[in-house]
């Protein structure tokens, strides 16, 4: 237990150190920026590199002490992946005036709830929230929506069509990822959507990806442009343990 107290106290000075040094550059010129802080002057670590490991790959939970809130949950996102949604969500939290940033920010602590969406003109927006498991962990759900700059993007080639052209240009960043948490650890295991949801499931092709604020199940809504806007909506139903796809 002595152990346990130890990491959590050192985790808990990281992250302080983190965010310390985050706010002071938030408040630096950007000129100042760009020579201290590289990594923030091109915006960090770009999303669509953040869905493409997160599967993979165990998170920490921030500044945890005996009982992690959902604000302890989105900090140790933004602390493993920082960019510029996920540190503005952090400035937020830190009482900073980066309203303008936003196009719409939810932080609901009762419900263990978060959504923001960067105002920008491709939108990525980010929802978080965690659901308690008949076992006593916690399984924590992270999505993301929008759309980001392809930091990939290949010289276009005369011969593609206007979708093939808009593909090169711009990433679709629709993705949930699952991890699976005890109350008493730090780190977060990864979850397969396969193993939680009983299939695999491409989240690209919905319109809109709904994490549940209250109640327990996540809406997938495809939405038919060229017919009346006529939604099609998937519902992953949570029974405590797992998702049952339900259409």
């Amino acid at each position: 237990m002595n152990n346990i107290g130890a990491m959590k106290r050192l985790f808990y000075y990281s992250l302080t150190v983190f965010l310390s040094v985050f706010a002071s550059c938030m408040q630096t010129p950007a000129a100042a920026q760009d020579d201290e802080f590289p990594e923030l002057a091109d915006h960090g670590v770009a999303i669509q590199q953040v869905i493409k490991e997160w599967h993979n790959h165990g998170l920490y939970t921030a500044g945890w002490d005996d009982n992690a809130t959902i604000r302890n949950y989105i900090v140790g996102l933004a602390y493993a992946y920082p960019n510029d949604l996920f540190q503005m969500i952090v400035s937020k939290l830190l009482g900073l005036d980066v309203d303008d940033a936003f196009t719409e920010f939810v932080l609901d602590e009762k419900n263990g709830y978060v959504m923001a969406e960067l105002c920008t003109e491709t939108s990525p927006s980010v929802q978080m929230c965690y659901w308690k498991c008949n076992d006593g962990t916690r399984l924590i759900g992270v999505a993301t929506l929008g759309e980001e700059y392809n930091i990939d993007e290949s010289e276009p080639d005369p011969s593609w069509t206007d979708e093939e052209m808009e593909d090169n240009i711009f990433v679709n960043l629709n993705d949930i990822a699952f991890f699976r948490v005890c109350t008493d650890e730090m780190l977060w295991r990864p979850v397969a959507v396969k193993d939680i949801c009983g299939k695999d499931l491409n989240f690209k092709q919905y319109d809109r990806i709904e994490l549940p604020r209250q109640g327990k199940d996540i809406r997938l809504v495809a939405v038919d442009y060229e017919n009346d806007e006529k939604e099609t909506v998937t519902t992953l139903v949570w029974n405590g343990s797992r998702f049952t796809v339900k259409k």
